[in-house]
């Protein structure tokens, strides 16, 4: 006798659930607290991407500070297809436009899109205004923007420029480098009544809230892809943070079932993981991924 998994408990059907997990998860690998070194990191890439499941995997986000160890292990294993990347601006704009040109001229490297970070060194609205004013990539930016003061400004602002991402940590070592529930459901209601896209970074590893071994409770990718869906049905904010604080897979699978999925991912659009593994045993063991037969 078969038993049901909890994705097609919850009515979830597995089209539905594909579209929800296209290219869901950016690789993240050589950030911490994963650290891989950046040639296995590039070789595991390309093998995720050539599995069954390399349809849930984005982008490799590359340092700046790192792209010549990028470049070498290019060198040291060479491929017919080319890394899709993502430069992370861990150095100066002047050092990514830098980068960039570089990269533009190598056909090893497709490269998809940059990530930086606004500074706080003024209002978050007046920096964000002046990062969009000075982009000059011709890639699309993923802008993370620090939970401090303002920073619902500086999201409307990204929101009305209408051609970038804004970008948001939830997660880190210790319990502070977390949102409350409330605070992420605050971030994802605003950035779909904006009509904002966003990206999220740091601690979403496992599809659903948990609690690690050392008592800091981490986000799941589940509650943010359930919680942006009922923000696009205009719930309440109180009901996008009971969604972000669920521990249990089918209420939100179940949400997920009667969702529009190309619209909640034209808002929630990745989320970056230095582990893909954990995330896609997750999505098996839910059954949103179907093995792909020989």
């Amino acid at each position: 006798m078969s038993t049901l998994t909890s994705a097609a408990r919850a009515g979830l059907d597995p089209g539905r659930a594909a579209l929800l997990l296209a290219s869901l998860i950016d690789d993240a690998a050589v950030f911490p607290p994963g650290l891989a070194p950046v040639d296995v990191a590039v070789r595991a890439h390309r093998e995720w991407r050539r599995s069954d499941v390399g349809v849930v995997l984005g982008p490799f986000l590359a340092p700046v500070s790192r792209l010549g160890e990028v470049l070498d292990a290019l060198d040291a294993a060479p491929s017919s297809e080319p890394l899709d990347l993502a430069l992370v601006a861990d150095t100066t704009l002047v050092e990514a436009a830098e980068a960039r040109a570089i990269l533009l001229d190598d056909d090893r490297v497709l490269l998809v899109g940059i990530a930086l970070r606004l500074p706080a060194d003024a209002p978050l609205a007046q920096s964000a205004r002046v990062t969009l004013a000075n982009l000059d990539f011709a890639l699309p930016a993923a802008i993370e923007i620090p939970r401090t003061f303002g920073w619902a400004d500086a999201l409307a602002e990204i929101a009305q420029d209408g051609a970038e991402r804004a970008k948001f940590r939830v997660g880190g070592p210790t319990a502070d480098a977390h949102p409350s529930p409330d605070e992420l459901a605050e971030i994802i209601g605003t950035a779909v009544r904006l009509g904002a896209a966003f990206t999220l970074t740091a601690g979403l590893h496992r599809a659903v809230r948990h609690t690690r071994d050392d008592g800091v409770s981490e986000h799941g990718f589940l509650n943010v892809l359930a919680a942006t869906a009922a923000a696009l049905d205009g719930r309440a904010q109180s009901h996008l943070a009971a969604l972000v604080d669920e521990r249990d897979p089918l209420p939100l699978l179940a949400v997920l079932a009667d969702a529009d999925p190309r619209a909640v991912r034209r808002r929630f659009t990745s989320f970056g993981s230095c582990s893909i593994s954990e995330p896609v045993a997750d999505m098996r063991a839910l059954g949103m991924l179907v093995e792909v037969e020989a």
